[in-house]
């Protein structure tokens, strides 16, 4: 061991030429099993041959040599050699078995970038090197180095050196290959750090397979070992690839060796036990794993291979490492535990990391499940480790950010010309490009920030699909590779896999789309070896291999493409089961595909004995997208109550639901809309009611059974009477809501009642649409329904009405103008609901006014109480019931009211809250609903609170100080709010589904429909946070919080991109050739941000099972506080969900599921 002290870093460095170990040296594999000793005396005198070749090249100290030679004592010579001249030297790996077009390709790119003095190469290189410094334009001379070096005359002594002592080149896993100048203190400090870390003693050998142009194998394996002038057992990775047991051998005497965790779970899996019986690796101290993420599988499965020849795994240190700092950054130590963490989903960028679960590593030890990282070391002296967000800001202990480092090791920069990427150096500070965070200072890296992928706001590593998809489907991980799509249009993943296909495919969509969602692309590749194309050190060319993918380079590759909608001419459907095209539309997905999908389905739930089965839903309509969930409907002989909570499944790349009926049921149901028609009292059915009416009548017959007639039920009702039904429906629910438009901008609430305005429109498309046979009236697919009855004049005028007008007063008045018309045309005369005359002002029953004091309270029922401010007691003593709404505002202006506001801003705020009324002269109450809800409520304001109340997780402030607090909100409400957000959570979940599926697709008007839906939810969430229940409608959302959430309540910037978001536009993007992704991903943003404003991180419900379920878990604990306190639930199946104990309502199947369809539900 070389004593450093008191020598410059280039001496430290080299200097050992001046004076080598004679009895130490470089041991290099031969072909027969054995080792060939070179000593440093020898290797001096051969690398001082060779530098005096160089000179007669005219090499000066400074000038660049590319050195482009296989592993052996001639290469290590010529290493040092360039160092000797004072020359820059740069290692380029020679060729292998890979395509020497492709080979001469990656060679010039680098030496275009190095434009050396110099090119050292092997005799039989020679003409590929040649051709590759032509290919890079350059003119520098080649000179032959063979086996037996130079015969020139030595240098006589060291030529002086430049700052600048190595040219690494970056593997390239990203992209192009990148030069970093490493400094000859660079390399001191790194190879000081890497000798403290092994603490390594005198006579103790390396052993190192990686190959010399790496910087794993360069700096940590072989330039370490030399500067120390230890023993080096030196193998090439071809030598390693054939036999791993030699390198096992040589530890029985080598005491350190670095290696990647792939080539552990190699040799676990090649190396049988019997093969190394008889070794004795007791002696083995260190085992530095790095180079890419640790796989625990490949560690353990390496430790019960060798644990019986006496290895210990103590002797396991993780490293971080990377080229733009020399090598090392950080390692775990041998005398402490390597931690262990499993942080739970989302992981977000710049926020706190949910740690999940903790272990340390043992051998014997179970890990459930993918997503297990490993620590990897802390800050030392030498080598800072830190975590910035996007600004470059420190962050936390436990914040999610790009890892960075300071320290003697970090690279002077790039060379000038090379390409740029995520990894950038700036004074002094490494920014690395892998996403990373400290827990109790030590450091965790997920993957590069390159190769992530943004989904909702949370970024999705490929290394983490690798591992997951490994774990998962049995597939060793070194045989995939994940690639991020960014393009437009196309988002998610591609899955490379050295492996043939078989049902681990479908499996694996499952897998990743857990992790994407349903709406993002998965597309499997399968080949054979060498498919995978990778960099000099192992690591996955990820963007390269999808850009040759895309140019259909990979001829002998097999695509399997992701499931996607097919059109209905593109296979025989199930429209043989339908009745005539009037009757049904043609479904989305062909006949073949449903039957497949409806055996996953039922390979994972239980249904009833000889039940018919139906396909139904948007995708049986016709409509739907490849984000669209599948839908069947069960139908049981004889009169049990089954649940309506529909089981969620996910298998086959898609996300399954299974709902049931009794056939007592159905015919109830159908009998209920029937009985209505012929009664004439349409405007009293239930929506609900029509909607599970609706499906079932537009669905296709999948099974039959004996016991169930599916003809019968439908005959109840036909689908021509039923359209009738709906249209009446449809147009009574539109008046109503046209009368209260009426109302509001009799009241000067203009904002608001152009959003209800553009929500009649909506629902009087739908009266419109089943007056002509469109009864599965899903407003999302309104667009792609208007344009199926083909009435092109009727969806250019419909469009254009639901689109909003420009805030001036000019393009609103003709917006309103227009909207008039149209709905004239569609049947709904102005005389309906214009005439502000017949608005008459209502009493409420249980609404009473008390005066205590100066102060008069409002209240409302025997629960709530409002204190009015002076101004609205002045103007609630106008209200007289009964008298023209007019004739109030009138009269309370003329009193003075209007000295403060006029009366009729109170008046609207008072008809919000519900303690007065409006009705139509001669029609009763104006009760409005929008189209996707029941009737609207009056909504309850927030108490005097200084942030929000209510949280997914309860009470959003435990005590801080003493046994307990009481919440401001009754124990009613706060039920009732607790489910208002969890509800509100989950929708948002499904309308952003929605968004994405229908921007995949290209489908603008559903996305514009979709995108609406979402921001109504996040307002729903900011008010129900903060206890306002029930709440107010969804029409004017920005408008809706600023009234009733005061500053700081809620942040103006929040306020400003709702109304920002509200303004997208999503056909006109698509229609201009945009994909929308930049609009989503503010969406995203503004998700995020509410619900972290109120505290609330939610479950991606619908992206797998292990989402579902836990969306369940919340659901299920607030739908028991409000079963106890028997609150209104917000729909049917949160009943189904306390019966079933949180669980799926259809019990599992006793078999486990098939590999391809490993979802299933229960009850709990």
């Amino acid at each position: 061991m070389r004593d450093r002290t008191g020598r410059d870093a280039p001496e430290i460095i080299r200097g050992w030429l001046r004076d080598p170990a004679p009895d130490k040296g470089i041991h290099l594999a031969d072909e027969d099993g054995g080792w060939i000793f070179h000593s440093y005396t020898d290797i001096a005198a051969r690398a001082l041959r060779i530098a005096g070749a160089m000179r007669e090249h005219a090499v000066r100290p400074g000038d660049g040599v590319c050195v482009i030679l296989p592993t052996d004592v001639t290469c290590a010579a010529a290493f040092y050699a360039v160092w000797a001249c004072g020359a820059v030297f740069t290692p380029i790996t020679p060729p292998t078995f890979a395509d020497l077009d492709e080979y001469t390709a990656h060679a010039a790119s680098i030496l275009a970038q190095a434009a050396p003095a110099l090119v050292v190469t092997a005799p039989g290189l020679t003409p590929l090197v040649t051709d590759a410094v032509s290919a890079a334009g350059l003119d520098a001379p080649v000179m032959e180095v063979g086996a037996a070096g130079s015969d020139a005359t030595p240098l006589d002594d060291l030529a002086p050196t430049i700052e600048c002592a190595l040219l690494q080149f970056t593997s390239g896993s990203t992209g192009t290959p990148r030069g970093v100048e490493i400094s000859w203190p660079n390399l001191a400090t790194n190879t000081a750090m890497i000798t403290d870390l092994l603490r390594w003693g005198a006579d103790e050998p390396m052993a190192s397979w990686l190959p010399l142009y790496h910087d794993m194998g360069l700096v940590g394996g072989f330039l370490t070992t030399v500067t120390n002038q230890e023993d080096l057992y030196l193998m090439r990775p071809d030598q390693f690839v054939r036999d791993p047991v030699r390198w096992l051998r040589a530890m029985e005497i080598a005491r350190h060796t670095p290696s990647p965790s792939f080539s552990l779970g190699y040799l676990a899996h090649r190396v049988r036990p019997d093969d190394i019986d008889g070794l004795d690796l007791s002696g083995w101290r260190t085992l530095a794993v790095g180079s890419e993420p640790v796989e625990l599988s490949d560690l353990q499965s390496f430790c019960r291979l060798v644990a019986p020849q006496g290895f210990d795994p103590a002797a396991i240190t993780l490293a971080y490492g990377l080229a733009e700092s020399t090598l090392m950054v950080s390692s775990s130590r041998r005398d402490r535990p390597i931690t262990l963490l499993r942080p739970a989903s989302p992981l977000r960028f710049g926020e706190p990391v949910d740690m999940g679960r903790c272990a340390v590593f043992d051998v014997d030890a179970e890990y459930p499940g993918s997503g297990w990282i490993a620590g990897l070391g802390c800050s030392t002296p030498d080598s800072e480790v830190a975590v910035v967000d996007d600004d470059g800001r420190p962050v936390p202990d436990g914040v999610l950010g790009e890892v960075t480092v300071r320290g003697g090791s970090v690279a002077r920069g790039y060379l000038a010309g090379s390409p740029a990427g995520s990894t950038h150096i700036t004074d002094g500070v490494l920014h690395t490009g892998d996403a990373g965070f400290l827990h109790n200072a030590e450091l965790y890296v997920l993957g590069r920030m390159g190769s992530s992928l943004k989904v909702r706001g949370r970024s999705v590593f490929m290394e983490d699909v690798e591992s997951t998809v490994s774990v998962e489907c049995g597939i060793t991980k070194g045989k995939l590779a994940a690639v991020a799509i960014t393009d437009a249009g196309s988002q998610g993943v591609a899955l490379f896999a050295e492996t043939a296909p078989g049902e681990w495919i479908s499996h694996a969509r499952t897998v990743i789309r857990g992790q994407l969602g349903p709406a993002q692309t998965v597309t499997v590749i399968t080949g054979g070896r060498g498919l995978i194309r990778r960099t000099s050190s192992g690591k996955p060319r990820r963007r390269h291999m999808w850009q040759m993918f895309t140019a259909g380079e990979m001829t002998d590759a097999v695509v399997h493409e992701v499931d996607g909608t097919a059109s209905a001419a593109a296979a025989s459907t199930v429209a043989s089961a339908r009745e005539t095209a009037d009757d049904r539309a043609v479904p989305t997905l062909p006949a073949q595909r449903v039957a497949q999908l409806l055996d996953t389905a039922l390979d994972s739930v239980v249904v009833p004995d000889n039940c018919a089965i139906v396909f139904e839903g948007s995708l049986a309509e016709g409509f739907g997208n490849e984000g669209s969930d599948v839908d069947f409907l069960v139908v049981a002989g004889g009169d049990e109550e089954l649940p309506t909570l529909p089981t969620v499944l996910f298998g086959d790349g898609r996300r399954l639901e299974v709902r049931t009926r009794s056939l007592a049921q159905l015919r109830h149901h159908l009998e209920t809309v029937a009985d209505h028609l012929a009664t004439g009292t349409v405007s009293e059915l239930d929506e609900d009611l029509l909607n599970r009416c609706q499906r079932f009548l537009r669905s296709t017959t999948i099974r039959t059974s004996a016991l169930v007639d599916l003809d019968e039920l439908r005959a109840i009702i036909d689908h021509r009477r039923f359209g009738e039904v709906m249209a009446r429906w449809w147009r009574h629910r539109t008046v109503a809501v046209l009368r209260h438009v009426t109302t509001l901008r009799t009241l000067g609430a203009d904002d608001e009642a152009l959003g209800w305005m553009r929500d009649a429109l909506v629902q009087a498309a739908k009266a419109w649409c089943a007056e002509r046979g469109e009864t599965y009236v899903e407003t999302k697919w309104l667009p792609r329904q208007l344009d199926r009855i083909d009435d092109e004049r009727m969806t250019e005028r419909w469009t254009a009405a639901t689109t909003p007008p420009t805030p001036d007063a000019d393009s609103t008045g003709s917006w309103w103008v227009a909207a008039t018309d149209l709905l004239a045309e569609i049947g709904i005369d102005a005389n309906e609901w214009t005439d502000a005359r017949q608005l008459r002002l209502a009493r409420v029953p249980g609404v009473t006014t008390w005066t205590i004091g100066s102060r008069v309270h409002v209240v409302r029922g025997v629960r709530d109480v409002f204190v009015l401010s002076d101004p609205a007691a002045q103007a609630w003593r106008q209200m007289v019931f009964r008298r023209p709404v007019l004739e109030i505002c009138d009269r309370g202006d003329r009193a003075g009211q209007a000295e403060h506001r006029p009366v009729a801003e109170y008046l609207v705020e008072f008809l919000r809250l519900g303690v007065v009324g409006v009705d139509w002269a001669g029609a009763g109450p104006i009760r409005p609903a929008m189209a996707m809800c029941e009737v609207s409520e009056p909504y309850t304001p927030p108490p005097a609170t200084s942030g929000p109340i209510v949280g997914l997780g309860g009470a959003v402030a435990p005590p801080r100080e003493g046994v307990a607090v009481l919440s401001p909100l009754p124990a009613e409400r706060f039920a009732s709010a607790g489910l208002q957000l969890t509800w509100a959570n989950i929708v948002a979940e499904n309308a952003r589904e929605d968004l994405v599926g229908a921007l995949k697709s290209g489908q603008g008007g559903v996305a514009d429909v979709a995108a609406p839906r979402l921001i109504a939810m996040i307002a729903r969430m900011v008010l129900s946070a903060w206890g306002v229940h029930p709440l107010p409608s969804d029409v004017t959302p920005a408008a809706t919080l600023r009234r009733i959430l005061p500053s700081p309540m809620i942040e103006p910037s929040t306020l400003t991109v709702i109304e920002r978001a509200a303004h997208f536009r999503f056909d006109d993007i698509l229609s201009s050739g945009g994909d929308g992704l930049a609009e989503l991903e503010v969406l995203d943003g503004l998700l995020g941000a509410v619900r972290a404003l109120v505290g609330s991180d939610f479950p991606a419900s619908f992206d797998s099972r292990d989402q579902w379920r836990r969306t369940l878990e919340i659901a299920y604990d607030w739908v028991r506080l409000g079963t106890h306190l028997e609150v209104r639930l917000p729909l049917a199946e949160a009943a189904d969900l306390m019966n079933s104990g949180g669980g799926q309502p259809h019990p599992v199947a006793d078999a486990p599921p098939a590999p391809s369809t490993p979802i299933g539900g229960g009850a709990r």
